[in-house]
């Protein structure tokens, strides 16, 4: 039965195509719905793109066919459409009221991919977590011109994100195997992805005479979230970690013992170190004498290599470790698969803990606010222990520095 089901959505899929004009093929998604895909292939000229409708993506293509006849590249011109690429709700003007057909001039993309081009010149290159923001606010925004957009624009764009499923549980939700709500992302990424299209529209102004709203950033405070509004705490409170060790029991499909939890939160309290460099850290990254251990830059979220400095509570837990790693294994915190294992198993357990609102991330935070109050390291060591690459990331711990506190000049 399903190979004759198969036959049949074959044969009509192939009907379909053989109807549609040259260039143009459909294809099928899993809500159900058709996209139409329209290719261009002349002259050297290689593109394609997905629309809603026949009719939009046969206008596209014999624009730009006409485009590559008269000899014209069609990536250096920018015609008005609608928000094609951009996120279904940003297109639905039900939702997104500023849905509309966009202007001329430089579009938020082309804005978007010239400044990370100029970066990759540049001798401070951008590391490749902020990179994955701008090509992200890039692909939301598409084609709207840079010169259409308004305070509310983004206001808009801010509340869509904050709405729209990560992609993990997207993927879940089409699946059909999650499990209540998907969560959405974080207020904190969404300002990542806002303070990177910030970024590159106002290097274009600086280079270019087009001037940028001075009001298109000027959020009112009902619009932002909460978290903007100030650097937020995020530290443990009194007991906390207890409550965690206690909640890792074995039952079901929790896998994780208080041990285990009690070995990885334990270590991470006292290195600051993240959960991709936990999960990836191996036996042989610790120095002979036991007291230090190299972090490699491929291990490292901004690809640059460090030396940590081991507590004796990071050593004993590393000699635990030892005892129960299985032969063959490399890594340290094996019973720990990915760094995305232990961030979904920590997001259940905090939830057996009972605990809102932490995440994996946050021990760091607490970690390196741990390490400015001992009063055992300067500044610049702590830095260079955390991976902190500048003040401007490390300012928010400036003030919990003991030893600096209590500085005098006479």
């Amino acid at each position: 039965m399903k190979e004759k089901n198969h036959q049949k959505t074959t044969s009509t899929l192939s009907m379909t195509t053989e109807k549609l004009p040259l260039g143009i093929r459909s294809h099928t998604l899993k809500n159900g719905s058709i996209a139409f895909e329209a290719r261009v292939n002349r002259k050297g000229t290689k593109l394609q793109k997905r629309f809603g409708t026949l009719k939009e993506a046969l206008g596209w293509k014999t624009s730009n066919d006409a485009l590559i006849e008269s000899g014209i590249d069609p990536s250096t011109v920018i015609h008005k459409k609608t928000l094609a690429t951009a996120p279904n709700a940003m297109r639905d003007p039900a939702l997104n009221p500023t849905a509309q057909l966009l202007g001329d001039g430089p579009s938020v993309r082309s804005v978007i991919e010239n400044y990370l081009e100029h970066r990759e010149k540049s001798h401070h290159k951008l590391p490749e977590n902020q990179i994955t923001n701008f090509k992200r606010v890039a692909n939301d925004w598409g084609t709207f011109m840079v010169s259409d957009l308004r305070n509310e624009d983004l206001s808009n764009y801010i509340s869509l994100l904050l709405k729209t499923p990560l992609k993990s549980e997207a993927r879940r939700q089409a699946k059909g195997t999650l499990k209540g709500d998907p969560k959405t992302y974080s207020e904190a990424s969404v300002r990542k992805f806002i303070y990177a299209m910030k970024v590159a529209l106002e290097w274009q102004a600086k280079n270019s005479k087009a001037k940028l709203n001075d009001f298109l950033f000027d959020f009112d405070k009902n619009v932002i979230p909460a978290a903007w509004s100030g650097h937020r705490e995020r530290r443990l409170k009194p007991g906390e970690d207890e409550k965690l060790y206690a909640a890792g029991v074995v039952r079901g499909d929790i896998t994780y013992t208080p041990d285990d939890w009690r070995a990885l939160i334990g270590f991470t309290l006292e290195s600051a170190m993240r959960q991709q460099e936990l999960a990836m850290a191996e036996w042989k990254q610790i120095n002979a004498d036991g007291l230090k251990m190299r972090i490699p830059a491929q291990h490292s979220k901004t690809k640059t290599g460090r030396t940590i400095l081991l507590s004796k509570r990071a050593r004993e837990i590393i000699e635990l470790q030892r005892k129960t790693c299985p032969k063959g294994s490399s890594r340290i915190f094996h019973q720990f698969t990915s760094a995305g294992s232990i961030c979904d198993s920590f997001a259940k357990l905090t939830s057996r803990a009972g605990i809102e609102d932490l995440t994996f991330h946050d021990l760091r935070h607490e970690a390196t606010s741990r390490l400015c109050e001992s009063g055992k390291l300067s500044m610049m060591a702590i830095m260079e222990m955390t991976g902190h690459g500048s003040m401007k990331t490390f300012k928010g711990y400036v003030h919990l520095i003991a030893h600096e506190n209590n500085l005098r000049l006479d």
